[in-house]
């Protein structure tokens, strides 16, 4: 088994998340679809450019890696948020965005749905469950390379992420793919909600993720 280790990303690790983003996403219902060209020149610049953003200017926002200690290869990468609680002018204008900025050789259209639904959800939940005047964690991306997967990378930023969230008080929300329920349920999310997936025309089918919060630990 590799030895790994938990670390703040840097601008330098940037590209290898994006990567490895790519990566873990590509059995996904909905990113091949958001992404028809897979991890083109074009997709992986705005994506790392997206990642420098949140990390300069969006106090709320951890992106932490995990390394392969002997090669420093990044295995595994999350975007943890700890939200302070906002007024509902600042939630309604987050709303009503309608265009995410995507890479030019994205599907704008439905990436621009899928996040408008997911940021509103989001909101709903929280509301419903936590307390919209409450501070609160968001997972909002966690994956692992394949060349990593089921050797517990993704589990220590799962764990750096929960452990924060309870030495705050904080709850916490995910909104997770079917296939990652079991690993949030061992963790003691419970499911609350579901987010449909509405990738038609583009795709055939009835796709939904999972709307899953976690009250702190005691």
């Amino acid at each position: 088994m590799p030895t790994f280790v938990v670390l703040p990303a840097t601008p330098s690790d940037l590209e290898a998340v994006a990567h490895v983003q790519f990566a873990a996403c590509a059995s996904d219902h909905a990113f091949p679809v958001i992404f028809p060209r897979g991890a083109t020149s074009t997709s992986l610049t705005h994506m790392v450019k997206s990642y420098e953003n949140d990390m300069y200017s969006d106090p709320s926002c951890h992106i932490m890696v995990v390394k392969e200690a002997m090669s420093g290869e990044v295995a595994s990468f999350a975007v943890w948020h700890f939200y302070a609680p906002q007024s509902q002018d600042e939630i309604d204008e987050e709303m009503l965005t309608r265009e995410f900025p995507l890479p030019a050789d994205s599907n704008k259209e439905l990436g621009s749905r899928l996040l408008h639904n997911s940021v509103r959800k989001r909101h709903e939940v929280v509301a419903a469950n936590i307390g919209a005047e409450r501070p609160y964690a968001f997972l909002a991306a966690i994956g692992t390379s394949p060349k990593y997967q089921k050797q517990g990378a993704g589990s220590l930023l799962l764990d750096w992420g929960l452990e924060r969230a309870d030495d705050r008080g904080f709850a916490t929300y995910v909104e997770a793919s079917p296939a990652a329920v079991r690993l949030y349920r061992k963790q003691g999310f419970a499911e609350v909600d579901r987010l449909p997936l509405e990738i038609s025309p583009w795709k055939d089918g009835e796709y939904v993720n999972l709307c899953m919060v976690r009250h702190p630990s005691t």
